[in-house]
């Protein structure tokens, strides 16, 4: 779903008309890290109890060290760091949520035995 909301901002993003379409994009984006941040909760309470059930594969660590690192980019375009705002900035953090998303994908598709 977050996944989802950041692509719909690129799109807002794209249009035509420039007008308007940057504070769309600020609120779709600032709304999908708000999404992620309260997903993190229940994530990480399934990796604690993966931990514990001893199937902690080390992906699942560098997963969480990709997410951290995405959460704590992605606050400092939340909070209007506006020096921080620039294409190239984004552009890294884009790369680190898909990074993140396909690490995630890749440890359930392991934990259901599809991989």
């Amino acid at each position: 779903m977050v996944l989802l909301i950041f692509l719909l901002s690129l799109i807002v993003l794209q249009k035509k008309t420039k007008k308007g379409s940057i504070k769309r994009h600020g609120k779709l984006t600032t709304g999908g890290y708000v999404l992620a941040v309260l997903s993190v909760l229940f994530m990480l309470y399934s990796a604690y109890n993966v931990a514990i059930a001893g199937r902690a594969l080390s992906v699942i660590y560098i997963h969480g060290l990709f997410g951290a690192i995405s959460l704590i980019f992605g606050f400092i375009f939340v909070i209007n760091r506006w020096k921080w705002k620039t294409r190239k900035n984004m552009r890294i953090l884009l790369a680190l949520w898909v990074l993140t998303f396909s690490g995630g994908v890749l440890i359930y598709l392991t934990f259901i035995g599809k991989l």
